[in-house]
């Protein structure tokens, strides 16, 4: 990733840092990259597919071995927060 700021697309409701970890967390797979820096809002679909992408990362890599949260847990938690009101509109 390049050490400019991201452009945070208008749909994103998690702020620019959030926004550079998702882009991180995201960029071995290009399907949830393209997701995540898509100008439009993902659908409820696309959302769903991210949050079952983030929710095998919060496993893989966001709890010690004694089950607490790490920094980057708490990240990813955050994010799927995000997903989540995409995916489930009131």
């Amino acid at each position: 990733m390049s050490e400019t700021s991201p452009i945070t697309p208008a749909w994103f409701r998690g702020g620019v840092n959030l926004y550079r970890t998702l882009l991180e967390i995201t960029e071995e797979r290009p399907d949830m990259t393209e997701l995540a820096a898509s100008p439009t809002i993902p659908s409820v679909s696309e959302a769903d597919a991210m949050l079952e992408f983030l929710s095998d990362e919060l496993m893989r890599v966001g709890f010690t071995d004694d089950w607490e949260v790490t920094v980057r847990g708490q990240e990813i938690e955050d994010l799927i927060d995000v997903f989540n009101d995409i995916a489930q509109p009131d």
